[in-house]
Order: structure tokens, then sequence, then C-alpha cells
């Protein structure tokens, strides 16, 4: 499938993509063990549209907004001149608000910080299982430079732990009303939402519905009769994550819900409210969903969504020219969180546009950060050579733009007779056919073109199975 052009599709009825993440777990009763049922966005875009009248419109234009400047291409191409570099660091304080019933739903301080960390590493990259990205999507992938910190002032200016605690009277919430949001509702009233990320975290389970709602965000984009600002500062802004399932190894989440004990829902979540969309589209009932976008060409067309699993072998939309996997390593699709490890760089620029166009207020602090090309040894231990001896091929790895174009590749045999001399690394991924290669032992070695210095060098066993 190709790539529309952008304007064929301001006038497409499908056009009207989710936002809001529903998770939907179904059960009889709360004793039941629940199972994966279905995604409940429709009723809540309904909710929503009925509220605001022309709000569906209003976000597909002002997402449109989000994603300007991005070529139009092919969906399924090798992404080989992409580069996003952002050497401004935001600062975006987080207050989370955790309503409770009973003991079991006051949780521990720990699992606040915990899960502030694996928001950090998730949007950083920093994530530790950055290895399972499959090599054809890992040159995609992309830092968004965000840091999230714990409120340390309150809106009246008092010092804050950035973690506030309320006892309800109500033994679930409803996300249909919202009702977490608000004191006057048994929840907790937003701390401001143009200076604060507020983060919900409470009983999502309705009662004898077997329906249990792991999490959803609200739109950062502009009403279409109000300005965009009053939008965003809207107190129902924000992140709700069910408590079962917040923050990493949460011992509360067991059965169904042990595929999301890694803290990537509230991850999931907070993409949406950076203006991110689901990877497969969101199509509408009994359409394919290779029929719908979202607009970015590094995330492949996928036409549904990941059944709460890692099937690494899923491909559910085919193209003729390049046809890559459904990215089941994207935190946008619905894989399970063992999995997801990665945002593209095209979702980082979608959130990072999100934060200068509507969100401008909500950092903290705004670090610039000077950057120098200079390649030192830690840049270059970035690079990764290794050996693929089940296809028969070698791999120059290379994760840092800068470097494309500014080494060669030199191999040599174990009696220094020259194989392969002056390689450009021009590629994120630079793949050396072995085929004709003796079965041995061969140095790789990585030269600067300035001056010809070797930088990297590691050596390879080469054999035919």
């Amino acid at each position: 499938m190709k790539k529309e052009n952008l304007s064929s599709k301001e006038n497409n009825p499908m056009k009207y993509l989710p936002l809001i993440l529903l998770l939907l777990i179904g059960g009889q009763a709360r004793a039941q063990t629940p199972v994966i049922d279905r995604c409940g966005y429709d009723q809540v875009m309904e909710n929503l549209e009925k509220q605001y009248p022309g709000f569906r419109a209003a976000y597909d234009r002002d997402y449109m907004k989000s994603v300007k400047g991005f070529q139009v291409l092919p969906r399924k191409i090798n992404i080989k001149d992409t580069t996003y570099f952002y050497d401004t660091i935001y600062t975006i304080p987080v207050v989370f608000h955790i309503l409770y019933n009973n003991a079991n739903e006051n949780l521990n301080d720990s699992l606040v910080y915990n899960q502030l960390e694996v928001l950090n590493q998730d949007f950083s990259r920093l994530n530790p299982d950055t290895g399972n990205t499959r090599s054809i999507f890992k040159s995609r992938a992309g830092n968004t430079r965000f840091k999230f910190v714990l409120a340390t002032v309150d809106p009246s200016g008092n010092t804050t732990t950035g973690i506030v605690r309320k006892s309800t009277t109500l033994t679930y919430f409803n996300t249909t009303n919202d009702n977490i949001k608000f004191t006057s509702q048994g929840g907790d009233n937003a701390w401001n939402p143009t200076k604060y990320l507020n983060v919900w975290v409470g009983d999502l389970q309705v009662p004898n519905q077997g329906n249990l709602v792991l999490g959803y965000a609200y739109p950062p984009y502009g009403h279409p009769n109000w300005p965009s600002s009053s939008w965003v500062g809207n107190n129902n802004q924000g992140v709700v994550i069910h408590y079962q399932i917040f923050g990493r190894n949460n011992p509360r989440a067991t059965g169904a819900l042990v595929s999301s004990r890694k803290g990537r829902v509230a991850t999931h979540e907070f993409g949406h409210y950076f203006g991110l969309r689901h990877i497969w589209g969101d199509p509408p009932f009994f359409t394919s969903g290779c029929l719908v976008d979202d607009y970015l060409y590094d995330t492949p067309n996928q036409g549904s969504r990941s059944n709460f699993n890692c099937n690494l072998g899923a491909n559910t939309c085919f193209d003729a020219k390049d046809d890559l996997p459904d990215m089941v390593e994207n935190y946008m699709d619905y894989s399970s969180e063992n999995c997801q490890n990665m945002f593209t760089r095209q979702q980082v620029q979608v959130m990072r546009n999100v934060i200068k166009d509507y969100r401008a207020s909500l950092p903290d602090k705004i670090e610039i950060v000077e950057r120098m090309r200079i390649f030192d040894t830690f840049v270059y231990n970035e690079v990764k050579i290794f050996a693929r001896n089940s296809n028969q091929t070698a791999v120059v790895e290379v994760t840092n733009d800068e470097l494309l174009n500014a080494l060669t590749l030199n191999v040599y045999d174990a009696s220094g007779r020259s194989i392969i001399s002056d390689l450009p690394i021009d590629r994120n991924e630079v793949m050396i056919s072995t085929v004709r290669f003796a079965p041995g032992i061969y140095v790789f070695q990585l030269g600067r073109n300035d001056n010809k210095k070797p930088v990297k060098t590691e050596k390879l066993y080469i054999n035919k199975s």
C-alpha cells in the first residue's frame, strides 16, 4: 500500500483515528479472572463529540499540524535519511493522584518511583531491552529527550512530594464521566493542567460488568470553539491508570494482567497525551486497517492491533515493495509489554511538536544542550559489528547518524590479506555478504574518513552454518 497524499485524506470519513486508549478486560465479577475483550475508544469519542460538537474534525485537523513537514512517501520503505536530533531537553513535572477505597488500592511510593523510572527510560531510549528491537527497526528508534520528574511545588507554592493520596467512598471510577478527576465526584481535582502532567491512579473496574479499563488519556488539541490553550487547560487533561497495573512488577497484576506488569500502560498513555495515535490506525468496524493511516511512514502499515502477544511473525498488511512485518516493538501497539521497547523517530517528532504547539507552558525547565562533533571512544563503542552466520552476513550497525559517511570498513583475513577495502558506512545497517568467505577468523576494522585512523576493531568467526 502506498502512502496517500495528506490532502486527499482530509475528506475521508475513515480519517477519525483514536487517541484515547481503553483496554477492556472482560469478566463477570471481580473474583473472576478477566480476559482480553475489546477497545472502548468509540464510546469515549462519541461522548466527547456529543459534549463538544466538531471535536473529531478538530482533532484530525490539529493532528495533521503535528506531522507537518513530514515527507509523503510509500509506507514501507527503508529509512536511510531520516535524521531528527534535538538539543533541547524538556523537564516535565508530574503529579500522581492516588485514589483508594481500601488499603490494597493505596499504592506504595516505590511503585510511583519505579513507574517514573520506566517512563524516563522508555521516552529516552534508555530502557534495558533496546537490544530486543529487531535489526530492521533499530535505525527507526527515537529519543524524545523528555525528562519526567515529581512536582516539588504545588499550585499554591507549597513544597510537595508530587504524590497526592486521597481516600474515597467510591469502589470504582467511571471512565464515561471522568469522576476520578473531580473532588466533588469522589476523585481529586487536577492541578493546573497547563503546568503539571496530572496522572490519576484508581480502580477502573466496573463491578459485575466484566469491563476493566487499563488506562486512557485526553488529547492535547484545541477545541474548534475554543483557543487551543483553553482546551489543554481543561481539567480533564491528563492520564488515568488502573491501580493494578500501575508501576513495574505491581504484585496486584495477576492472571490476564501479567502481560501488563512492566509499567508500559503508562508509557502508552503518555504517548497519547503527547499526541500519538495507535500504529494500526484504528479502522472503523468491518474496515481493513490497511486502508487507514497514522500518517507516519516509519511505522509499517498494520491492519489490526496485536492481541497482547509478541507475534514477531505478524504481517497484517502486505506491500509488494519492501514488505515489513508489524512493529510489535512499538509502545503504541497492543502487544505484550515484554516485546514493547521503542517509539519511532517520527513519533518523537509528533510529541516534540505537541510540546511546542500545545503544551508549551508544561515544562518547568528547558535545557539547551550544546553539541559538539567529537567522535570519541564512547561514540565508537555504540557501533556494533557482528556476524549472522545463519544467513552468511556480517553487519555493521550504527545508531548515531552523525557517524554516517564518516567511517569506512576494512576487512582482513587471519593472514592479514585485505578482503574488503574502504567500504563506506553510509547507512544505519551495512550488510556484508560472507558467502565467498572461507571459514575462519576475520578482522573488521572501522577507520575515520578524514585521517584513516582506526577507531574500532572486531574479530569475527565466519562459518557456513
